[in-house]
Formats: C-alpha cells, sequence, structure tokens
C-alpha cells in the first residue's frame, strides 16, 4: 500500500502535510471560510424548496411549535456529514467502499440498498421541484404549468450535462444571497411573538393549526408524522445529495484525498481484510496532522448547516407570523405564492423581486441537482462495481440523466402537486436513508479506525441519536403514509 514515502508491504498511511491556517490552535471566521465548498453547493439546492416551500409551509399549518424541528434536524443531519466527510479526508476512502465489505451480511448490500433508495428518491425531487416552478409560472399567466415544467427540467439537464451555466450560476447566487437577506429582515419588520417562537424550541408534537381543518381539508387529513417527516427531509438534503456531497470533496484534495498516491490508496485499501484496521500512522505527528485536515470538512459543514438552519427558521417564523395569520398554506399549485408577502413587508417593491429570484433559484436548484445524483450514483455504484470505478463520475452521468429524466417527465404529465411528488423521496430518501447510513458510520468507525482517528465521543454521541431519531421518524412516516394509501 502507498506511503508518502515508501511502498514497502506493510506500510503506515501517513497524511499529507495540513495548511498552517488549519494548524492552528484558533481559526478566525475568514479562515473557516475559506473551506465553504461543497456545502455550499448543496445549501444552494435546498433553499428553493427545503426552506422557501416546506419551512414556510411547516411555520403557516403548525405556527412556532415546530422550530425545534430546524433544530434537530440541521444538528442530526450536520452530524452526520461531518462524520462522512470526515472519513473520506482521514482515510481517501468513500464511506460507501468500506459498506460494501465490511457490514456484516451479504457482500455488497448495504451501498446497494442506498442507491435504489436514492435511485428512486432522484425523480421525485427533480419533478417536484419543476412542477412548482411550472405551477408559479403558469400562476403568473406565462403559460401552461406542465410546458414549463418539462421545459425547466430539460433545459437545466443539458446545461448541466454540458457545462453551460456558469454566468447564470454567479448571477443565481447574488440573487439567492439577497433573497435570504430580504427574508431574514421580514422576520424582523412582521413583528413576530418572539415568547413563541423560543417555546417552539423545546421539542413537543404539534397539532395542526385550527383554519387548516376548515379551509384546507386534504392537508388536515395528512398524518402530521408525515407532514413533520417530509419538512425533515427537505431539510438540509438527504442522502441523495450527502453521498456525492462526501464524493464531491475529491476534488478538494483534503488530507489523504490530496496524497500523491491517493487513488491507488483507495484500491489498496478496497483489497484489504475487511475486519483489518486501516494503516493510518498513529504517531503524534501524524494524528496531530490527521487532526488538522478534519477540521477543513467540519468549517465546510458548519457554515452549510448554520446558513441552512438561519434561512429554514427564517421561513417558518415568517410562514407561522404572516401566512399564518392569512390562514394560507402553500399546497397543490400555490408552494411559491404566498411567500411573496414575505419581501412585501419589507417593501412593495420587493414582490417583484421575488419573481424574479424564486425562479432563478429553484432553476438553479434543478440544475445543480443533475450533478449532485450524478456524483450520488457514482460512489453508490463504484463500491460494489470494477466497471463503474473504470468509467468513472463522467461515465455514470448517462445512466443518471436517462433514469431521472424519463421518470420525471413521466411524474410531471402525471399532474401530480409537488407535495405528492417529493412525499415519498423525502421520507424515504431525506429521513430513514439518513438513519441507517449514520449507523453504519459508526459500524465502520468502530471496526476499521485506529483509536486516535475515531470520531470524539461528542460526535458520537450526536451521530447516534441523529441516526436514531431519523431511523424512528422514517419507519413511522413510512408506515403512517403505507395506511394512508391503504
Amino acid at each position: 500500500m502507498a506511503t508518502e514515502t515508501s511502498r514497502d508491504p506493510s506500510p503506515v498511511l501517513r497524511p499529507p502535510e495540513a495548511p498552517a491556517a488549519l494548524r492552528k490552535r484558533r481559526v478566525g471566521v475568514a479562515t473557516a471560510l475559506r473551506y465553504f465548498g461543497p456545502g455550499a453547493i448543496i445549501a444552494s439546492l435546498t433553499i428553493g424548496s427545503g426552506e422557501s416551500i416546506l419551512a414556510s409551509r411547516e411555520g403557516a399549518v403548525f405556527g412556532y411549535a415546530v422550530l425545534w424541528a430546524v433544530v434537530v434536524g440541521c444538528v442530526a443531519k450536520g452530524a452526520l456529514v461531518y462524520a462522512s466527510n470526515r472519513y473520506i479526508t482521514l482515510t481517501g476512502e468513500h464511506p460507501m467502499r468500506r459498506f460494501a465489505r465490511v457490514l456484516p451480511g451479504p457482500r455488497g448490500w448495504f451501498p446497494i440498498v442506498l442507491v435504489v433508495i436514492c435511485f428512486a428518491s432522484f425523480p421525485g425531487w427533480a419533478s417536484g421541484v419543476a412542477t412548482a416552478l411550472g405551477d408559479y409560472l403558469d400562476a403568473l399567466g406565462f403559460g401552461n404549468a406542465t410546458l414549463w415544467a418539462i421545459g425547466v427540467l430539460l433545459l437545466a439537464a443539458v446545461l448541466s450535462f454540458v457545462g453551460g451555466y456558469a454566468v447564470l450560476e454567479k448571477v443565481q447566487v447574488a440573487i439567492a444571497g439577497l433573497m435570504v437577506l430580504l427574508v431574514l429582515i421580514a422576520v424582523f419588520v412582521s413583528n413576530p411573538d418572539w415568547l413563541a417562537a423560543l417555546r417552539g424550541l423545546l421539542p413537543v408534537f404539534p397539532d395542526y393549526a385550527p383554519f387548516v381543518a376548515e379551509r384546507y381539508p386534504d392537508v388536515a387529513e395528512t398524518s402530521v408524522w408525515v407532514e413533520l417527516a417530509v419538512f425533515m427531509g427537505g431539510l438540509g438534503g438527504g442522502m441523495y445529495d450527502y453521498i456525492g456531497y462526501t464524493g464531491m470533496l475529491r476534488e478538494k484534495k483534503w488530507g489523504m484525498l490530496g496524497h500523491r498516491d491517493a487513488a491507488r490508496i483507495e484500491e489498496d485499501l478496497a483489497a484489504q481484510d475487511e475486519r483489518a484496521p486501516i494503516p493510518l500512522s498513529t504517531t503524534p505527528e501524524d494524528v496531530a496532522t490527521a487532526r488538522a485536515w478534519s477540521r477543513a470538512p467540519f468549517f465546510d459543514m458548519l457554515a452549510a448547516f448554520l446558513a441552512l438552519g438561519v434561512i429554514a427558521a427564517a421561513f417558518m417564523m415568517n410562514g407561522a407570523t404572516i401566512l399564518g395569520a392569512q390562514q394560507q398554506v402553500p399546497e397543490e399549485n400555490d408552494v411559491l405564492t404566498y411567500q411573496s408577502q414575505f419581501f412585501g413587508v419589507v417593501a412593495p417593491v420587493f414582490e417583484y423581486f421575488y419573481i424574479v429570484a424564486i425562479v432563478m433559484v429553484l432553476f438553479g436548484t434543478i440544475y445543480a441537482l443533475w450533478e449532485a445524483y450524478s456524483w450520488t450514483a457514482y460512489e453508490s455504484l463504484a463500491a460494489v462495481s470494477e466497471k463503474v470505478r473504470a468509467r468513472g463520475q463522467r461515465g455514470i452521468r448517462p445512466l443518471v440523466y436517462g433514469w431521472t429524466g424519463i421518470i420525471a417527465l413521466v411524474a410531471i404529465l402525471s399532474d401530480l402537486s409537488f407535495t405528492d411528488l417529493v412525499t415519498p423521496a423525502s421520507i424515504l430518501g431525506g429521513v430513514f436513508a439518513c438513519g441507517i447510513y449514520g449507523a453504519g458510520l459508526l459500524y465502520v468507525d468502530r471496526v476499521n479506525l485506529p483509536g486516535p482517528y475515531r470520531m470524539s465521543r461528542t460526535l458520537r454521541v450526536l451521530v447516534a441519536l441523529g441516526s436514531l431519531f431519523l431511523t424512528v421518524c422514517g419507519v413511522v412516516a413510512i408506515l403512517e403514509l403505507v395506511g394512508a394509501i391503504a
């Protein structure tokens, strides 16, 4: 196995030298933000759907009572993402490659289960976001909702495939930033009930607001478990994003990913006895270097989930304060319509800005998910297939684009609503799959990592509790959903 200095039969893996900024005991905000990279992509994927639609809807139907779900969801998913990204940074190996060999049972069963869930989820989110955007453009009088949904889905796919979105992407980021700023201002301008908001941070099982049963009987008939699970799945993304998110770190070359023999190391680890400890150097110097490198994925995750948490809380509070007072719920063909009021409370002219902002943000979401899903599919299938590893991430893209595009087009033509389309994907891939993935990380951490490289007690507890919460939440929501259909 390759090392930094030798190729002896029983090598010890030593991490490349860490940047001086990561080795400092105290790191400033500016330095931490330098490592905000892949997390920004994940954050941009969810602002248009998980926050502007789902968080606003939860605020409207539950009031401030589920603000705790934002905190719990961000902590649970943030710990999971960090543990996954930390593993690949320390070892140079994607966790899915290790899952394929080390977990008890038939070889490769766990990555196969996850990739099936992810492939089942891809079309739901692609069609759901495209449908939401199509419905909104139709409501504005710009044409047929179905044609718009199909058009934006295909245009985003083509631009993503050929890489032709660079200029629009910069504009979209600027507009999204201004949109978030205005929503935060709206929280204070709308004069929310701050005491009720504080009480909403205490975990309680909520009830729908009284007006929901009268004005929105279809929403009231939805199990509260299902409603919360759909939001939790959309908050910050799901395993259909996170497996690819971890894979994207290869391009950052943090830690062992930046080793000059990184590709060979990953292949050598794949040939290692599955229950043997990964041969990472345990000298104090190398352990200190590895810990310094582990700060890079931590800063990336922290920036992403702090941003997502603040944004989700802002949209939820505006949903409670503004939409709840108006007895308006984002649902069916109006999942985006009512949120323009958030901008209007700042100044009426910003309601027109909302039109541009939400169109740009949602189109950016549809564009970005193609690439994210390609990375997720590659990392999942590469864990069990040598042919996929040989083809690389770009080689798997036609399969992902074809599968997602065809099923998403059929879903759009079925005339289902945004909520109908994303509910199964959000519960399965955004909640349940996250819980079992976290359990896999805990197992690998205990079995394969040398003592000095294992998760800290705090991280281990957070991952364990988060995985348990997400798994239970997902299972209960699945049973409730199946029961409702039956």
